[in-house]
C-alpha cells in the first residue's frame, strides 16, 4: 500500500459584495489500495464573509486499481451520488455550511442558513464554486499522473440519443439493429439503453503509455465502420472538434519513424499493452484517435504522444 500526497489549489481570487476570497491550497493524500476509498481533507481558511472566517475542505471519492495502476474519480459530467464536492463553512460552524457538487445543475446542498442563502442567490459566487470543482479536478488528474499512476479515470453522464445523432450511436452500440429512416421513441430507447450498459466515462493514459489495437470483435469493424467511433471521441474528449494528430503520431513499437496520415483518423478500439489482441464478452474498451495506418496494423504497438484522453467502453461486446 502507498499513499499519495500533494497539495491542490482551491478557489480563484473573488471580492464580491461581502465575501472576500483568496486562492489557497488544500493538502490531499490518497491511499492507493485495491478497492473504493473516499477522502475528506482538513478545513483551511480561504477568506472573510462580513467578519466571519470562511473555511473550505473538498471531499473526493475514488477507487484505486492495483493490476491496471488506475484510479477512478467521479469526473466533471458525472450525476451520482458520488461526485467530488467542495464544502465550505463560517467560523466551523457545524450547522453554516453549504456543500456544492457540479451536478445536478451546481445547486448547492444543506439546510438553510445565512451562508447557503447568500450562495444560492449570489450567482458570482455560486459560479466560483462550480470553477473551484473542475480546476480541482483538472489539477487532480494532473497531480496523479506526475505521480506515477499509468491512467486517470473520469466517469461521467452518457450520450443523450436524439433524432439528429441516432444514426451515429446506432452504428456505434447497435451496429446488427435495422436502419430506420425516421427513429421511432421506441428505436430511440433502445440504442439509449444500450449505450447506458456501455459507456463509462474517460481516461488519461500518462505520455509513453503502450497500446494496441483490438482485433477480431463484432463491435471493431475494419476500418469504414469506424466513422461515428471519432464522434464519441470528440463530443466526450475534444469539446467537439475532431483530432489533428493521431494519439501515437509517427510512432509504433515505442520509435520512429512511422507514416501517419495526418488528415483521416478513426475512433480506433484499442487496449492497453504491447499487443494486439481481443476483449472478451463483458471486457473493457478504449477508444483513441488513430490513423488507419496504425489501425491497419496489428503487428506492432502505439505509445501515446498526443490526445492523451479516450473513451472508456464496459460490458464490452456483451
Amino acid at each position: 500500500m502507498t499513499n499519495i500526497k500533494f497539495d491542490l489549489p482551491i478557489f480563484n481570487p473573488l471580492n464580491q459584495g461581502p465575501v472576500r476570497i483568496k486562492q489557497n491550497v488544500l493538502p490531499v493524500e490518497m491511499e492507493l489500495s485495491a478497492g473504493e476509498h473516499f477522502f475528506t481533507s482538513a478545513p483551511i481558511e480561504i477568506g472573510t464573509f462580513f467578519h466571519y472566517k470562511v473555511l473550505a475542505h473538498i471531499s473526493i471519492p475514488y477507487s484505486y486499481d492495483p493490476d491496471m495502476h488506475y484510479v477512478t474519480i467521479p469526473g466533471t459530467e458525472d450525476a451520482s451520488d458520488k461526485q467530488i464536492a467542495v464544502h465550505t463553512s463560517l467560523d466551523q460552524h457545524t450547522k453554516i455550511t453549504a456543500s456544492h457538487t457540479l451536478n445536478s445543475s451546481g445547486v448547492v446542498f444543506g439546510a438553510s442558513n445565512v451562508w447557503k442563502d447568500f450562495i444560492d442567490n449570489a450567482p458570482v459566487v455560486r459560479q466560483a464554486h462550480q470553477t473551484a470543482i473542475r480546476q480541482a479536478i483538472d489539477t487532480l488528474v494532473n497531480r496523479l499522473l506526475d505521480a506515477g499512476l499509468q491512467g486517470v479515470i473520469q466517469t461521467g453522464r452518457v450520450p443523450v440519443v436524439t433524432p439528429h445523432n441516432y444514426k451515429d450511436y446506432k452504428a456505434m452500440f447497435l451496429p446488427k439493429k435495422t436502419d430506420v429512416e425516421q427513429p421511432s421513441l421506441d428505436d430511440l430507447l433502445e440504442v439509449q439503453t444500450a449505450i447506458q450498459s456501455i459507456y463509462y466515462g474517460t481516461i488519461t493514459w500518462t505520455l509513453n503509455y503502450c497500446f494496441a489495437n483490438i482485433i477480431g470483435s463484432t463491435h471493431d469493424p475494419k476500418p469504414s465502420g469506424y466513422g461515428s467511433w471519432i464522434v464519441l471521441w470528440a463530443d466526450k474528449c475534444n469539446d467537439g472538434y475532431n483530432p489533428t494528430l493521431c494519439s501515437s503520431f509517427n510512432y509504433s513499437d515505442g520509435s520512429t519513424p512511422f507514416d501517419c496520415n495526418t488528415s483521416d483518423f478513426i475512433g480506433g478500439h484499442v487496449i492497453p499493452g504491447k499487443t494486439a489482441g481481443t476483449v472478451a464478452a463483458g471486457g473493457t474498451a478504449y477508444i483513441f484517435p488513430i490513423c488507419k495506418a496504425h489501425n491497419n496494423n496489428d503487428n506492432i504497438y502505439m505509445s501515446m504522444r498526443y490526445n492523451p484522453t479516450g473513451v472508456v467502453l464496459k460490458n464490452y461486446n456483451q
